[in-house]
């Protein structure tokens, strides 16, 4: 089987379990094949809001199931956690809108979230807009990178492709990721 017949046989449905895996970059790709017109980028979007919604609920009841516990509860009590609870609480709309957009911080505020006083039906409706935001701002980015890459380099065989726009992604976030250390640094945070 071909690379593209591979990506077609597990099409959309595949790209929301890696979604629910790895979303940012799954997400990204997603969008580079769009470009390619191997799924509608509404498809992309989609799937790839499906499946972070589904992980995103599943951990939301998981940490609300586990928050029970007297350990758990003991350690939600204490220091930077019980302090980071606690703003997460007062500002669940904006994080629940902006937590999937800060690499590292997904599966921890979720669970964070799921054991403040915001109910599932809430979590649930303001996490389905941050991640439909979400997926049509990586989606679209990943397209962008697709178009900009035929632009430069002309139409390239699919893995050819697929491999530029992952040195982009991984540039992107190299940058990102710089920036926020040097950041710090100036901060006076270490």
């Amino acid at each position: 089987m071909t690379f593209e017949g591979l990506i077609q046989a597990f099409g959309l449905p595949g790209l929301a379990l890696g979604s629910a895996l790895e979303g940012d970059a799954v997400t990204f790709f997603g969008g580079v094949l769009a470009h390619r017109g191997m799924f509608p980028l509404t498809g992309v979007v989609l799937a790839s809001a499906a499946g972070a919604i589904f992980i995103d609920n599943l951990l939301f009841l998981a940490g609300r199931h586990a928050g029970q516990s007297r350990l758990v509860r003991t350690l939600l009590r204490r220091g930077p956690v019980a302090t980071a609870q606690g703003w997460l609480g007062r500002n669940a709309v904006l994080t629940l809108l902006a937590f999937r957009f800060v690499w590292g911080m997904k599966t921890v505020t979720v669970l964070l979230i799921a054991n403040t006083a915001v109910s599932w039906r809430r979590f649930a409706v303001l996490d389905a807009s941050g991640v439909l935001l979400w997926a049509g701002t990586f989606a679209g980015l990943g397209f962008g990178a697709g178009t900009a890459i035929e632009a430069m380099l002309g139409r390239l065989k699919l893995h050819h492709h697929l491999g530029t726009a992952g040195v982009v992604f991984l540039a992107v976030a190299g940058l990102w990721w710089l920036m926020r250390r040097v950041g710090r640094r100036e901060g006076g945070e270490r």
